[in-house]
């Protein structure tokens, strides 16, 4: 047991060396990418660029699941990985400022921005013959929430919050991406928040078996709350039976859609920020091809949603291809 204990102490103390001495390498030619859940966009999209880049520039690129956005922000932040998928938006501005979650442990100034890219829609889901019609409705519920520290659990408290369900209100649950789809399925939940564009594959699996509903939540406090967020969301609309005939709501719902990062940190060097950023958009059909995910992450609108001011490596790049609005 000790022998154990000791290999995988040094096997650990060895991983973070090596992502340490490639943060920190203008030469480098490995570096790990953060993601999601395993089944979500931002993972997809993490092992999407490890395929281009290895394929395309040489470089090795171990992508990793992480415990969502609050996560990604500490990691990076630490230099304990070097680019990730996901944080961003009004998330990583609350990180970059200190502000909200992030306001105990204070601002984490050296995040930068590689890109910005539109991600998807919160979505609230509950089994069709279940008796929430609105959010406002789970009060006294079980619901799923993906993982601790997640975008999904940070959001999903904001929301259930501004529709008049505490926190005390709710049995939370936070069994992950994947793990909340089977908690619904089963009948352990009454309620899944999942976070993606339309449509979410899981959500899409589960329609082959289940009927449920999105729920739907109050459009004038998504308006307010967009306002106050600021950073990075917009109050949009998913329209009905785009999940197949197993999907039974009647009508639109409303509902957040947010922008993600393609984020870095001052670890890492100009020079190895740069050639990432131009082997990730001059190689972008190729990327797209084989991660649909990515489909929304254009050399146009990288500099849009921005939560951080980007990275000088990065900047480097856009200003040879003459990109608008990156500064």
């Amino acid at each position: 047991l000790f022998r154990s204990m000791k290999y995988n102490f040094l096997s650990s103390a060895a991983v973070i060396s090596v992502a340490v001495l490639f943060a920190t390498s203008a030469s480098a030619q490995s570096v790990t990418v953060l993601g999601g859940g395993l089944k979500g966009g931002a993972y997809a999209m993490a092992v999407g660029l490890s395929k281009v880049l290895k394929d395309k520039a040489g470089i090795n690129v171990s992508p990793q699941t992480s415990g969502g956005m609050v996560a990604q922000a500490r990691l990076l932040a630490k230099g304990d990985a070097q680019f990730a998928f996901g944080i961003g938006g009004a998330i990583g501005a609350w990180a970059y400022n200190g502000q909200r979650r992030f306001e105990k442990e204070g601002p984490k100034k050296n995040l930068r921005a590689v890109a910005a890219y539109p991600f998807g829609h919160m979505q609230w889901v509950t089994l069709a013959n279940s008796k929430i019609k609105t959010l406002s409705d789970v009060k006294g519920m079980r619901v799923s929430v993906g993982k601790a520290s997640s975008l999904t659990q940070t959001f999903g408290r904001i929301l259930m919050r501004a529709h008049g369900v505490g926190k005390g209100d709710v049995k939370e649950s936070t069994p992950g991406f994947s793990g909340g789809f089977k908690q619904l399925r089963d009948g352990n939940v009454d309620a899944h928040l999942t976070a993606g564009r339309v449509p979410v594959s899981s959500l899409r699996e589960m329609a082959t078996s289940k009927e449920f509903r999105l729920i739907q939540m109050d459009k004038g406090i998504l308006d307010k709350l967009a306002a106050d967020i600021g950073s990075g969301v917009n109050v949009e609309q998913i329209q009905a039976g785009v999940y197949g005939k197993n999907q039974k709501n009647t009508g639109p719902v409303n509902t957040l859609a947010m922008y993600f990062g393609y984020t870095t940190s001052t670890h890492v060097s100009a020079d190895l920020v740069y050639k990432i950023t131009k082997a990730t958009f001059d190689n972008l059909a190729a990327y797209k091809k084989g991660t649909p995910k990515a489909k929304g992450l254009t050399l146009a609108g990288a500099c849009s949603g921005l939560a951080f001011p980007l990275h000088e490596g990065a900047l480097r790049y856009y200003k040879e291809k003459g990109v608008k609005g990156c500064k």
